[in-house]
């Protein structure tokens, strides 16, 4: 059966810009060319949408779901964590017989509120303000939040465990006699919209890594930048022209891995003989690169799916009740941090 994912390929676009072109969301921007492209190839792969089995729909509703989504369309696309998290979203309400009618993306200026009580169902997805996301309540409380690291009790739920796989794989480090460990990030939100403190914008795996490092008096070396190649380059150019560079660095996504593998090879040093790395993500880049990345892999996908069935069952069976969903991630070992050896967290 044909898959949204196919289509990308063949389409030469994202996941998740296939998603929004079958949706025909009305709110994205895209040429017309590109828009054409896609529906074609999805026609020449005859693609239809999964046949419904969560539900028969008894009164045969049409479900409207709106997505607010804390990154830019640029963000979401480049981002394979998301664009993942977006393509489970999609996929699973078409298999649903939901509709997303509407995925907006922030900063939207004047946006309003009670637009929202329109719309059946709610996901956000990324870090907003606590003031942001009741304010949204006030109009809608059937809510799911994808991806937020803090701790709500009124909410339907969804994150990954890279908190505590850091943690993990960071003892691994310890054991293995590793004292110089670098960090590259980024912040929750490269936005400003959220109005969100610094102490709240701190990725969850910087906090795991900064506290980690404390808790073993290790020295912490890190450079917190934007999710893109040129500043994974920039921020590993850094460690490497640091006095004391790491021997091993954690870098929290596939795409500033590959802007610092280049990096590390202008520096002319070699993976891992001179420098080892670990990412994060696993995305399909990650075992093809030479040397083949280390990467913590999280169901970004299933996290998408599982927003979508949190809120059929408040759709259905009319639940009230808050669920808190941890899926967990795993640390999938390659060349980069150690060579001829393959191993799970």
């Amino acid at each position: 059966m044909t898959s949204i994912r196919e289509i990308a390929r063949k389409a030469g676009v994202s996941p998740a810009t296939v998603s929004r072109v079958l949706s025909q969301d009305k709110t994205f921007s895209i040429k017309d060319s590109t828009r054409k492209k896609v529906l074609e190839v999805a026609n020449n792969l005859h693609y239809d949408p999964r046949p419904n089995r969560l539900l028969i729909n008894i009164n045969n509703k049409k479900r409207k779901i709106i997505v607010l989504c804390a990154l830019s369309v640029e963000q979401l696309n480049r981002d394979l964590y998301f664009s993942n998290i977006s393509q489970g979203l999609q996929e699973e309400a078409n298999a649903s017989h939901y509709t997303i009618s509407s995925f907006i993306h922030f900063p939207k200026p004047n946006f309003d509120f009670s637009s929202v009580k329109n719309f059946d169902g709610i996901v956000i997805i990324g870090t907003f303000s606590s003031k942001f996301i009741k304010r949204v309540s006030l109009y809608n409380p059937n809510i799911v939040i994808i991806d937020e690291y803090r701790h709500f009790d009124e909410y339907d739920l969804i994150r990954n465990n890279y908190f505590e796989l850091t943690n993990r794989v960071l003892n691994i480090l310890y054991q293995r006699k590793y004292t110089r460990i670098g960090f590259i990030g980024g912040y929750l939100n490269e936005m400003t919209h959220t109005h969100l403190s610094k102490k709240m914008n701190i990725d969850p795996r910087t906090k795991a890594y900064e506290t980690w490092m404390k808790l073993h008096n290790l020295p912490i070396n890190e450079v917190i930048t934007n999710w893109t190649l040129d500043e994974g380059y920039s921020a590993m150019d850094k460690l490497l022209n640091s006095s004391n560079p790491p021997k091993i660095v954690l870098v929290a996504s596939d795409i500033l891995a590959m802007g610092a593998y280049r990096s590390i090879h202008l520096h002319q040093k070699e993976i891992p003989t001179d420098i080892q790395i670990i990412s994060y993500n696993n995305s399909e880049v990650a075992s093809y690169l030479v040397p083949s990345l280390s990467s913590i892999s999280a169901p970004s996908y299933q996290m998408g799916q599982a927003a979508i069935r949190l809120l059929h069952d408040r759709f259905i069976n009319h639940r009230t009740i808050p669920y808190q969903l941890l899926l967990p991630s795993k640390f999938i070992e390659r060349e980069s941090s150690i060579a001829n050896k393959k191993n799970r967290i």
